[in-house]
């Protein structure tokens, strides 16, 4: 069965010119042109990936962003013409995984694409690797999902693929440029700052104070650990 692909994107050449080259790579795709009409289709179905624009004439494609991440955990890529690191950032905590500065070549959205699903296989693969307990924090890959005090926090892809590389060497830190070319080797990430993105995001999930962690914790200066909460 082909991957399925769903394009959010108001504009008609721009989604036609998606359409046209993601199947000519064997890729099934939907294309649709409103959050409303996204939103249904996400709901409908889950697909493997979403190619998400931000502007849209019913609202904007943060709103796909955030409901999509309510139900399901397949890559988002978002497009848009906004280019500042700010932007980027703003769009990662809204639940994406890449995103995609218009305009832009189609060779580089199928490779995009292509990169994003291909993590989303190895992430969900049962590679065989046990489960890691941190106190009562358990990072286990058979769910591809953290558990806290016995209940699924439930982190998107590359979350989880942070969390099992601290987890593999919990109590110890954990460089920054270790974490960087782990889940972005092959994408052009220009700050650390992206790598706080998802840090930010764990632990909204595992702490019972994001703003002061007892889990995830920072090392100054060097990166990031994962402890036992005292």
């Amino acid at each position: 069965m082909p991957d399925t692909i769903l394009i959010v994107e108001d504009e008609m050449l721009t989604r036609r010119m998606l359409q046209h080259y993601l199947e000519a790579e064997g890729f099934a795709i939907a294309a649709v042109g409103t959050v409303r009409e996204a939103i249904g289709e996400a709901n409908r179905r889950a697909y493997d990936l979403v190619l998400l624009d931000l502007m849209l004439p019913d609202g904007h494609g943060f709103d796909v962003c955030r409901a999509i991440r309510k139900r399901h955990r397949m890559p988002i890529i978002i497009l848009s013409t906004k280019h500042e690191l700010s932007d980027r950032v703003t769009g990662l905590e809204a639940g994406a995984d890449d995103y995609i500065i218009k305009p832009f070549e189609p060779r580089e959205v199928v490779a995009r694409v292509r990169a994003q699903l291909r993590r989303a296989r190895e992430f969900s693969s049962d590679d065989g690797t046990a489960s890691v307990v941190v106190g009562d924090l358990v990072v286990d890959p058979s769910i591809q999902d953290v558990i806290v005090a016995g209940t699924a926090v439930g982190l998107t892809q590359k979350e989880f693929r942070l969390m099992l590389l601290l987890a593999a060497r919990a109590e110890k830190a954990v460089s920054r440029d270790y974490l960087v070319e782990q889940l972005w080797s092959d994408e052009d990430v220009e700050s650390d700052k992206i790598l706080a993105v998802y840090v930010r995001r764990v632990r909204q999930k595992i702490e019972r104070n994001p703003d002061e962690p007892e889990r995830l914790l920072t090392v100054r200066g060097f990166g990031y650990k994962l402890v036992s909460r005292n």
